[in-house]
């Protein structure tokens, strides 16, 4: 198809469609400190409320960013993680994002310096930093930390610097640090100076990708398609005979949390309701429309949701992704894949972790991609803090670890490449 049909057909006004919870285990939960080796993190138990420890190997503190966001205790879960088991000496949680174990063992106490504040100057901000990404595959080279700590410790000798201005030049280093360690997943934020930063290059800069992502909504709210599920799932036949599928994002799908059971409940509802509504069309039109997938921008969120969503499409038995052995598989009615003709999934630089895993599910179920490279971001993330409350992100696991459903390994920090390559005013309008 020619870029001037794929311009009319996304931007030109041609949207013209005709829309049992599981409760958390009731567990004993042991007083003491248990360790987690995958995530480096421990958790702390008392009557029987749980506060999260971040851990590198020289700092150890209190903190809310991380692997449990908020204190909570069994009772009253709203956090990221749901409870599966707990004993004398284990506590055993699972990802709400995607459904992976995550174990905990005791240990016999907390490490003293735990207990201590942390020096939250700008040589242990990076010598933090440097750890914890030693910790996660992406340690840095030793050349490279000579330097990064050499311009931390001039830093902090620099006494004719204000307050802020420190900050900010602190804040630009560990950007680079982060830079440095390869990892598409990267960012730093820093609520004290409002800075965000997030390792990658896009070819499309943010205020225009802003614009598009703006338009693209306005369009849908203006057209006759149908929505559910907050906003993130579009749906309905466009006038070229299309059906459009737009996907904005595969987290906070219902008001409760980013990741829960409500929200994979809303998505079964949708697909019920595209089901109905794909099956008057074949009716109308006498023929199983295409389908148009749109993953522009939606960059990631519940691999389980992905996993849910790409199994009603076409059922498969192979899982959507494995990570470190486990498999990531969710299939729930209803089953859509003889009410369509596959189709095309629009991909572009900005399509990352939870979505590139779902356009791949669907390549390999038969969808052509068209776009760009997709970012090369599938390994999940972990959060840490840094001494001066300062929150990283990372990936948790090497590249070799995250492969797709056939077992082949995901192409970390390159993307999928797409079938069709589509142009940049395709895909990100300015106007």
């Amino acid at each position: 198809m020619s870029a001037p049909q794929w311009i009319l057909i996304l931007f030109c006004g041609l949207l013209s469609a005709c829309s049992s919870s599981s409760k958390a285990p009731s567990l004993t939960l042991s007083d003491g400190v248990y360790w987690s080796s995958h995530y480096q993190s421990y958790l702390v138990v008392d009557d029987p409320v749980v506060t999260h420890y971040q851990w590198t190997p020289n700092n150890c503190w209190a903190a809310n960013a991380g692997l449990l966001p908020r204190v909570f205790s069994s009772a009253q879960n709203p956090g990221q993680h749901t409870w599966v088991g707990a004993g004398e000496r284990t506590l055993v949680l699972q990802r709400l994002s995607d459904g992976l174990p995550v174990i905990f063992t005791r240990e016999p106490f907390l490490p003293s310096h735990c207990l201590q504040s942390p020096k939250q100057s700008a040589a242990q901000v990076i010598t933090t930093l440097s750890e914890v990404l030693s910790q996660f595959q992406h340690g840095l080279s030793q050349s490279a930390m000579v330097r990064w700590r050499y311009e931390a410790e001039l830093l902090d000798k620099a006494e004719q610097l204000e307050s802020l201005d420190k900050k900010l030049a602190l804040f630009q280093l560990v950007s680079e640090v982060l830079e440095d360690s390869g990892d598409e997943h990267a960012f730093v934020l820093a609520n004290d100076i409002q800075r965000y930063q997030r390792v990658s290059d896009f070819e499309v800069g943010e205020s225009q990708r802003k614009r598009s992502r703006q338009k693209l909504l306005s369009e849908l709210r203006q057209s006759r398609l149908s929505h559910g599920c907050n906003e993130a799932l579009w749906w309905g036949l466009l006038s070229t005979g299309e059906y459009y599928l737009g996907v904005q994002r595969l987290h906070l799908y219902s008001e409760d949390a980013a990741y829960s059971e409500a929200g994979q409940r809303c998505l079964q509802r949708a697909l019920r309701t595209i089901e109905s509504d794909l099956k008057l069309t074949a009716q109308s039109t006498g023929e199983k429309p295409k389908l148009l997938i749109d993953l522009r921008f939606n960059e990631g969120g519940s691999l389980l949701l992905a996993s849910q969503l790409a199994n009603s499409l076409v059922s498969r038995d192979e899982p959507l992704t494995t990570i470190r052995g486990q498999a990531v598989y969710e299939q729930r009615p209803p089953y859509l894949e003889t009410l369509h003709q596959r189709g095309t999934v629009l991909v572009t630089e900005v399509t990352a972790s939870a979505a590139e895993h779902l356009a791949q599910a669907l390549r390999l179920r038969g969808f052509l991609l068209r776009g760009q490279n997709t970012r090369g971001a599938f390994a999940p993330t972990t959060v840490k803090s840094l001494p001066n409350g300062w929150v990283v992100g990372l990936s948790m696991y090497a590249p070799a670890e995250v492969v797709d459903g056939r077992g082949t390994e995901l192409p970390e920090g390159v993307g999928l490449t797409p079938d069709e390559t589509l142009a940049i005013e395709i895909l990100f309008p300015a106007k």
